[in-house]
């Protein structure tokens, strides 16, 4: 049997928390900065869980932003940059249900040439409720690696 079906987890690294699980209220929230190192390709598994306040209906939409570790003065990080496809679109997700998860997959040659960290950007947007919040976290899940065990 070929390792790839025995041993999954020799070709892919997915301890990378990209969004720490939070009850969270309408707005903008983005996570840490993940290096992508050696990785081509990642997925990101995203949860949702319950919400509060009895909203009657709620978007959570999730992109990507990169940049690159050392592209601005002196060495710093660059700005943010919305990660796109080849055809200039917004790679996104949105999940509109409790209890439920959603995933969105990223060829990594779609960050900026220069560009070695990633981070996940979450839009929040209820619809009714007293002060509403929804429960959401993720990881992202890197394959690719030219070196194996990741």
């Amino acid at each position: 049997m070929h390792p790839s079906l025995a041993n999954i987890g020799a070709y892919i690294k997915t301890n990378t928390l990209a969004l720490a699980p939070a009850a969270r209220a309408a707005g903008t929230v983005q996570g840490p900065a993940i290096d992508t190192g050696a990785f081509r390709s990642a997925v990101l598994a995203v949860a949702v869980g319950a919400a509060g306040g009895a909203p009657t209906g709620f978007t959570a939409t999730f992109t990507f932003e990169s940049r690159g570790s050392t592209a601005g003065d002196e060495g710093a990080p660059g700005p943010w940059a919305t990660v796109v496809d080849r055809d200039g679109q917004t790679l996104s997700v949105v999940a509109t249900s409790v209890d439920g998860a959603v995933e969105l997959d990223l060829d990594l040659s779609f960050m900026g040439d220069d560009h070695d960290q990633l981070r996940v950007k979450q839009v929040l947007s209820f619809t009714g409720g007293s002060s509403p919040t929804l429960l959401t976290g993720a990881v992202l899940v890197q394959g690719g690696s030219n070196r194996l065990p990741v």
